[in-house]
């Protein structure tokens, strides 16, 4: 990256929405690695064991709805499909926030998941979720 640039970090909005969504908690017991991102940036991502995933997805995850590990969805920021097993959590905010596997490259959120069958309509497509009541 040219020095002289500025840095814009990518996601900032998403990040802020989940943050709001969320909260601030505490870390996970999971170990923290620093990853560099496509924006420059440098994330921390924890590194959390697959046979973790599932609980974790379901603790985290604070809308309602929440996707099967198991399930395919869409990041719309990779245009691309994941296994929702494959997703990551970054420390950010002081918080603990969903994102794609995606996310280094192009900063895919929680927020930015859809449905591979939504992202084929024809139609305008509207994804609007309730925050889970535990949250509240």
């Amino acid at each position: 990256m040219d020095e002289n640039k500025t840095k814009h970090e990518m996601s900032l909005q998403e990040k802020a929405i989940c943050l709001a969504i969320i909260g601030r908690k505490p870390e996970l017991p999971y170990p923290l690695k620093d990853v560099e991102c496509a924006d420059g940036t440098v994330q921390r991502i924890y590194e959390i064991p697959d046979a973790d995933k599932a609980k974790v997805l379901a603790d985290l995850y604070p809308l309602s709805g929440a996707p099967s590990i198991d399930d395919t969805l869409y990041d719309i920021h990779e245009r691309k499909e994941f296994k929702v097993r494959d997703f990551l959590v970054i420390r950010w905010g002081e918080s603990n926030l969903l994102a794609s596997p995606y996310f280094p490259r192009t900063g895919g959120m929680l927020v930015d998941w859809l449905k591979p069958e939504q992202v084929n309509s024809r139609e305008d497509i509207y994804d609007i979720k309730e925050v889970k009541r535990s949250i509240l």
